[in-house]
């Protein structure tokens, strides 16, 4: 174990009309944050325990601790992990057009930035989201970090460094081993997927990053070769660690969102020539097919996931990725009405639903392989 002794606080100098730390580690990209104070997040990243803390003007860092051989310029390295040169109220502006609401979200959802995250770390906590929930994949990148990775103590408690692949393939049955951590049927497409990268690449981690720089379908492509990787996990790892703004990964609460928000106002004679008023001729016509193509769909399939995809990357451009991410939080937020009690009756009650705040946490992270 590392230890070493707490740097000063230091302002980021950001805004919290661009950067709010809770909704942002808390809403299904990130799941290694710990809230450790008041207004205060810590996690281990790039060989360094890294301190967060919202103040009523912006965000401060600092270093809680390090590895001997840390070398990250960490506000650097922050400055792109928050992608705060990518500016919020910007793209609000740009989505306002398409669609007005955006001007209520900006307002009630404030702050709230894709993140653009280790490739490693995303694509293994990712394969963890299937069939998940936010409370359990956190437990399982935890025991991941504490099994494999390096413990760094700090005055806030030890914390744990995300594991490389190369470290996870010295173990000869790392299928084993996380199924003894609790991965189930999961511990599987682990041991595939890093023996595959680790024995097709000598650097994996640098074949990983290289995708940063291929066309969207193409890293899709890679990701998709990867065991425990389907369509949802592939386009999460494509825009949250591999700068894919474009990227909208899809489950069932977004195709939802795809119905109930834009395909009867696209279609509608009126609202939709308004909608799509900034778009090309051939990208109007296109959008009303695809809208079209939901309309006549009732449930999410392999050909509506895409549809619903490509009705977002229509109307939202470039950062359809990040306005999917801004409208899940939005509608997230909107909490359902409570319905009556029912009267007690002396059959045998079937399972209660789990509380509204995990039902959530299902939604953003259920994904289908």
């Amino acid at each position: 174990m590392t230890s070493s002794s707490a740097q000063p606080w230091i302002d980021l100098d950001v805004p919290a009309s661009e950067l709010r730390l809770d909704p942002t580690l808390t809403c299904g990209q990130a799941f290694r944050w710990k809230a450790t104070g008041s207004s205060e997040w810590t996690c281990a990243l790039w060989d360094h325990v890294i301190d967060l803390k919202q103040t009523q003007s912006s965000v401060q860092y600092r270093v809680l601790g390090q590895l001997p051989a840390a070398r990250a310029n960490v506000e650097e390295a922050l400055r792109d992990y928050f992608q705060l040169h990518i500016k919020f109220d910007a793209l609000c502006d740009a989505w306002a057009q398409t669609d007005p609401d955006f001007e209520q979200l900006r307002k009630t959802h404030v702050g709230v930035r894709t993140l653009r995250q280790p490739v490693v770390e995303t694509l293994l906590v990712f394969i963890a989201s299937s069939n998940n929930n936010i409370k359990r994949i956190t437990m399982l990148a935890d025991k991941l970090c504490q099994h494999y990775g390096q413990s760094i103590a700090t005055e806030k408690g030890p914390f744990h460094t995300f594991p490389t692949l190369q470290r996870l393939n010295e173990d000869p049955d790392i299928e084993g081993t996380l199924s003894q951590l609790g991965f189930g049927y999961r511990a599987k497409y682990y041991a595939k997927t890093v023996i595959m990268l680790c024995n097709s690449h000598e650097d994996p981690e640098e074949f990983l990053l290289g995708l940063r720089t291929a066309p969207l379908d193409t890293a899709r492509t890679e990701l998709l070769k990867l065991s425990g990787v389907g369509p949802k996990v592939a386009d999460c790892v494509c825009l949250m660690a591999l700068d894919k703004s474009d990227a909208v990964p899809v489950d069932t609460h977004i195709w939802q969102v795809a119905q109930r928000r834009y395909v009867g106002r696209v279609l509608d004679p009126k609202e939709g020539p308004e909608m799509l008023k900034l778009l090309s001729q051939d990208h109007r016509d296109k959008a009303v097919a695809l809208a079209r193509q939901l309309k006549a769909s009732k449930a999410p399939t392999t050909k509506t996931y895409e549809a619903a995809q490509q009705l977002f990357i229509h109307l939202f451009g470039d950062f359809a990725g990040w306005a999917q991410g801004l409208l899940f939080s939005g509608d997230l937020g909107q909490e359902p009405k409570k319905k009556p009690k029912p009267t007690p009756s002396k059959r045998k009650s079937t399972q209660s639903l789990p509380p509204a705040n995990e039902r959530k946490m299902r939604l953003r992270s259920n994904v289908k392989e």
